[in-house]
């Protein structure tokens, strides 16, 4: 392979080096929620992370990607003082700018990608003497979820991206949304402990933050395939309540020791409240859409009808 240059997108050919056989350490200064889905690690590798009180209170290191990892098995650990970004496989190391995030998807970065022995032992050597190091426990988890509640997203050139002001909510246009009827299933531990973490850090009162929670949705691989900005609609499983619409905030994340479940990061907003079905159905006939078929499961392919369920709440 030898030495090659990536960049200014180069998450996809960092994410082909990462998956490879053998253990793998990355020193990542910063965790977005998403970051599991660029940087698949596994039981037995480590990562160093800056996860200290003010990357979490700045919202740069994310408690739902550390608890991810956890419950992978892989070794996560913190230090105040990292801002490298680099990994390092059997056999290739990874050198760049960086971050496991969304907002470094669509920032300009770049990074190195090499097969050179030196070079890949020398960041070995430099990911095991990183010094100040903490490591990573359910008491670490528990203490940066109360960071995170009480900080907000602070923008920080060259780390945290464009962008990340304020994620918004709607996208600026909507082309897939689909209806779905809530189904009640049993959470595994592994992901009952991801969510509880994740809802516990959303909910509580958090300045402007507070406008939004992120909720899991779970359901197999043959499900229809979503993808990040898409708009879910979901209807109780009696047809008695239609809730307000959810924005699909992560690409699909494989749910650790549950072969086929697939989960996926919802932003909703917790000032709107669900609707009686039968109130949405007059309301909608009025709008033009006798039919709305709001008792059934599907994708919602008519442009004006998507328009009209976001009248509902006057979005």
């Amino acid at each position: 392979m030898g030495t090659t240059f990536h960049g200014p997108s180069p998450w996809p050919p960092i994410t082909r080096a990462v998956r490879t056989r053998g253990p793998r350490r990355a020193a990542i200064a910063h965790l977005g929620q998403d970051a599991p889905t660029l940087l698949p690690l596994r039981a037995g590798d480590v990562l160093v992370v800056n996860a200290s009180r003010a990357a979490v209170r700045a919202h740069l290191t994310s408690p739902i990607a550390l608890a991810y990892y956890l419950d992978a098995g892989v070794r996560v650990l913190s230090s105040p003082n990292l801002h490298a970004n680099v990994i390092v496989t059997d056999r290739q190391a990874v050198i760049g700018s960086a971050n496991a995030s969304h907002s470094s998807t669509i920032a300009d970065e770049a990074v190195v990608i090499t097969d050179d022995p030196q070079v890949v032992a020398a960041v070995r050597a430099f990911i095991d003497g990183i010094e100040e190091i903490t490591e990573v426990d359910q008491a670490f988890l528990d203490n940066a979820t109360a960071q995170w509640q009480i900080g907000r997203a602070v923008p920080i050139p060259g780390v945290s991206g464009r962008g990340q002001v304020d994620p918004g909510f709607l996208p600026a246009k909507i082309t897939r949304m689909f209806l779905r009827h809530i189904v009640e299933y049993e959470p595994s531990p592994t992901e009952h402990h991801t969510w509880t973490t994740q809802a516990r850090h959303h909910r509580a009162p958090a300045g402007p933050a507070a406008k939004y929670q992120l909720e899991w949705f779970h359901h197999d691989k043959s499900d229809t395939r979503l993808k990040q900005g898409d708009v879910l609609v979901f209807v109780t499983a009696d047809n008695e309540w239609i809730y307000p619409p959810a924005v699909v905030d992560s690409e699909a994340i494989a749910i650790p020791r549950t072969p086929g479940a697939i989960g996926h990061l919802l932003r909703s907003r917790t000032d709107l409240s669900p609707l009686p079905v039968p109130d949405a159905e007059q309301t909608l006939a009025d709008l033009g859409h006798p039919n709305p078929r709001l008792r059934a499961d599907h994708r919602i392919a008519s442009a004006s009808l998507r328009t009209a369920l976001l009248q509902l709440w006057n979005l």
